[in-house]
């Protein structure tokens, strides 16, 4: 790691900033039923998108479907699980974000998921006026474990790879975060998160093990 100052953190957004990877595996069962299609034929797919998964999914079954309509419906069930639930923030992510302002780092949720849901759910948890900015699909083209969406964010932020951190819980989304030359934690959500997370350069089990981190990083 370069010894540079920090400058930007970025947040994957599902299975990262809240434990909502079991709301989209419901709107993935419910869609499954409606269209006639195994959703489980792929298995999990974390951290990939919901349009990759569908456009697959359909494919194998057969099955002409409008993937847009498919994509904004998943979300929009999703999201209806996750305020009717009722879905905690992560261990420790709001006070960690407060700190993290204070201290001076730039934050920004990186998410493969639309535009629109990440900014509603990011509302919902009440952390949006810690944010800087957002880059979500609707920004780039490749999606992780391509490095575009990471790229994109250290433009947007006007900082070498070197001077940035990002933290995810998938395999897709730290192989992205690697590719980009980011220095990459994994989020193992006190155990919840049984991913095997080869491409981090460190693990945390709750958010606020990330300030201690920082705090090596810069006086390393």
């Amino acid at each position: 790691m370069d010894t540079k100052k920090i400058q930007l953190v970025t947040f994957d957004l599902d299975g990262t900033m809240l434990d909502d990877e079991w709301a989209h595996a419901e709107a993935n069962r419910r869609l499954g039923i409606k269209l006639g299609v195994d959703h489980t034929r792929l298995g999990r797919l974390t951290g990939y998108s919901v349009r990759r998964r569908w456009e697959e999914l359909c494919r194998l079954a057969g099955v002409e479907a409008d993937i847009e309509e498919i994509a904004r419906e998943h979300f929009a069930i999703t999201l209806e699980i996750v305020k009717a639930e009722r879905i905690p923030e992560a261990p420790g992510l709001t006070p960690t974000l407060q700190t993290l302002r204070e201290r001076g780092y730039r934050m920004a949720i990186v998410s493969s998921s639309d535009e629109s849901f990440v900014r509603e759910v990011a509302d919902y948890l009440k952390v949006t006026p810690y944010i800087d900015f957002f880059v979500t699909q609707n920004q780039v083209k490749n999606l992780k474990p391509a490095p575009d969406i990471y790229q994109y964010a250290l433009a947007q932020a006007g900082v070498p790879a070197c001077c940035a951190v990002g933290v995810e819980d998938s395999e897709p989304g730290t192989l992205a975060l690697h590719r980009a030359e980011m220095f990459t934690v994994g989020f193992l959500n006190e155990g919840k998160n049984h991913q095997v997370l080869e491409q981090t350069d460190a693990q945390i089990q709750r958010m606020d093990q990330l300030l201690p981190l920082l705090e090596q990083l810069e006086q390393d």
